[in-house]
């Protein structure tokens, strides 16, 4: 599978993750799930989510038997710090619009990885889609299924950050 530079982290239910919040994060997950592989969706309740996550979120929908996939809720601190609003991007192998960047069939490939798979991941790397070269990105993706047990959403937590080293590239 190609990851598009970026790092894949497949998720083992003994895992380290790469943060307290993601560990946190990650923990509400696998409680939700309880004795079945994967938690029902119904199990995403925005209400319940500690609001120190919520502007980190975003829930990516499952549509056309897994080859399309629709940003449904972006956190505004995504927006923030990006100047992008995602909510309502879609990302498929037709039309990986509104941004195309070489990430964007490693990240469908990724999502598809997951429903394959009946696995959270972790990816780290540059956020391409924000169209700034300094922001990096580390998400956390948590499947989750629908009555026929196939995964309909995913939620997702993301720590963005700055490369504030701006010659980290520079032969000088």
């Amino acid at each position: 599978m190609s990851t598009g530079g970026d790092q894949f982290c497949p998720i083992d239910t003994d895992g380290k993750l790469a943060s307290a919040s993601f560990a946190e994060f990650y923990q509400r997950w696998d409680t939700a799930r309880g004795d079945a592989d994967l938690p029902h969706l119904s199990k995403i309740q925005p209400a319940a989510i500690p609001p120190k996550f919520l502007p980190h979120i975003t829930i990516i929908g499952v549509e056309n038997q897994g080859t399309r996939f629709v940003i449904r809720l972006a956190g505004s601190a995504i927006s923030d710090i990006s100047n992008v609003e995602m909510t309502g991007w879609e990302a498929d192998e037709a039309k990986p619009k509104p941004t195309p960047t070489d990430g964007s069939q490693a990240s469908v490939e990724r999502l598809k990885w997951s429903i394959t798979n009946r696995r959270p991941y972790c990816m780290a790397g540059p956020a391409r889609w924000s169209g700034n070269d300094m922001l990096t990105q580390r998400t956390l993706v948590l499947p989750y299924v629908g009555d026929d047990n196939q995964v309909e959403r995913f939620l997702t937590l993301n720590d963005l950050e700055f490369n504030t080293d701006g010659c980290e590239s520079c032969e000088a």
